[in-house]
């Protein structure tokens, strides 16, 4: 069996609840991710902060002074690194997320994608034999 700890990415960008709206874009514009993990300074998981909380919040209030923290999510899914990938897709499929912050005892270790299973999906069917 499989686990999210075989698929996940082990350095995942994230972003501090005091940092700027205006830093949090720069680091998903330039790290070409939809979304951050965001973290205390013991680096346990307190929210995450998306495209779309950034998009809602520049239509609905001032930017200039914003910080993570006022607007991201609060964390209602994450999961620990040996969880099953069938753990991790049942959430993807079952909630409009794009990623699933991975953690260990509360503290942040990782990140699985739905592109990261995808690509899993993808290298065990070009590997599985033919019937």
């Amino acid at each position: 069996m499989y686990h999210v700890k075989d698929i996940m990415c082990d350095r995942p960008i994230a972003v501090r609840p005091e940092k700027t709206i205006d830093e949090a874009i720069e680091l998903l514009v330039d790290n070409r991710v939809s979304g951050l993990p965001v973290v205390d300074g013991q680096g346990l998981l307190v929210g995450v902060i998306s495209e779309v909380d950034i998009i809602n919040l520049v239509y609905k209030a001032d930017i200039e002074g914003s910080v993570v923290g006022d607007y991201m999510s609060r964390v209602t899914q994450s999961l620990e690194a040996e969880a099953s990938l069938d753990d991790a897709a049942s959430i993807f499929c079952g909630k409009n997320i794009r990623r699933i912050p991975i953690v260990s005892d509360g503290k942040l270790v990782g990140i699985v994608s739905r592109r990261d299973l995808i690509r899993f999906i993808r290298s065990i069917r070009k590997n599985a034999p033919v019937m």
